[in-house]
């Protein structure tokens, strides 16, 4: 895989870094989703003994939630595991410090609303047969799957519960889950032709231009979290020529996606495997740039997609 450099633009590079020129070709037609671009797989193969460890009554109960409401029955395991150990929690039903209870630990107000989106009649926060349903229709309504980390933030707001759920949902097997890679960002710079000098030259699709931006500009304040869009292996973690310290990831089916401009403290290292939404390194000031922000890349079998049509939509 040929390396792409990072781009410039409003918030961008003061000179052109190195980039990739890609002679003609086309990556055919984008559907705005990783299916459209042969959708990578995760990491790994799904982990039998975890999945061995789910009860059979929940697992009937998540995949039939899941394909009642169209989601990946294992991030619903994943929420049972990391909430209950699927039940299994010492405290049984008994609330816990937050007033949170049962198999998804609703609080009560919650699980009236969840409930009622499933259309539940008689809805008890202890029967995982009405809990695990109702948590499908809530992380629906807020944004998943085309958004699993909102829905996830939403569902218990601490910033580190969506990525262990999401590597939970790995062991069990999940695929084709993406997020963004910053949460509330800005688009500063597109993916395109652009009249921006700085911008170096490419081919794209068979037409060549003079100035061409390889990527999309996320402006973010400094140190902001960075985070893996997909599962899939870190198959670069440094600093290349003119300084920019970045991330590639290998998603499987030749799909990369590059994150440039980082902070010099990396999270991640060459041969790492990563889950959706991970967190990978911080928004830095490296390389030539005139401000924060994450350059953020997708190319598929080396030539470069917009981004754009490969992220979820909204952010």
């Amino acid at each position: 895989m040929r390396r792409a450099g990072c781009g410039c633009a409003a918030l961008g590079c003061l000179v052109p870094l190195a980039c990739l020129l890609i002679l003609a070709g086309s990556i055919g037609v984008l559907a705005g989703n990783w299916a459209a671009l042969a959708r990578p797989q995760v990491a790994s193969a799904a982990d039998p003994a975890a999945v061995a460890d789910i009860p059979p009554a929940y697992l009937a109960l998540y995949r039939a939630s899941g394909d009642r409401y169209g989601l990946d029955w294992s991030v619903l395991a994943a929420i049972g595991e990391v909430e209950s150990d699927h039940g299994r929690n010492a405290n049984g039903c008994a609330p816990n410090a937050a007033g949170a209870r049962g198999p998804m630990q609703f609080e009560p107000a919650t699980f009236v609303h969840a409930a009622t989106l499933a259309r539940i009649a008689h809805p008890d926060i202890c029967d995982p047969a009405d809990a695990i349903p109702a948590a499908a229709a809530l992380l629906r309504s807020d944004g998943a799957p085309a958004d699993w980390w909102h829905a996830l933030y939403l569902y218990d707001h601490v910033d580190w519960y969506p990525p262990l759920v999401l590597a939970w949902a790995q062991r069990y097997g999940a695929t084709g889950i993406v997020v963004w890679p910053l949460e509330g960002a800005t688009l500063t710079q597109g993916f395109g032709s652009t009249s921006l000098t700085l911008e170096p030259p490419l081919c794209y699709e068979g037409v060549c231009y003079p100035h061409f931006h390889a990527g999309v500009d996320l402006a973010a304040p400094l140190g902001t979290t960075v985070r893996a869009i997909a599962a899939g292996h870190v198959i670069f973690a440094g600093t290349q020529p003119g300084g920019a310290v970045v991330v590639e990831i290998d998603h499987g089916a030749d799909t990369v996606s590059l994150y440039g401009h980082l902070q010099a403290q990396l999270l991640v290292s060459v041969g790492d495997s990563v889950t959706a939404g991970q967190p990978i390194g911080a928004v830095g000031l490296t390389g030539n740039t005139t401000g924060p922000h994450l350059h953020f890349g997708v190319l598929v079998s080396g030539q470069p997609v917009d981004p754009l049509l490969v992220l979820p939509t909204g952010s």
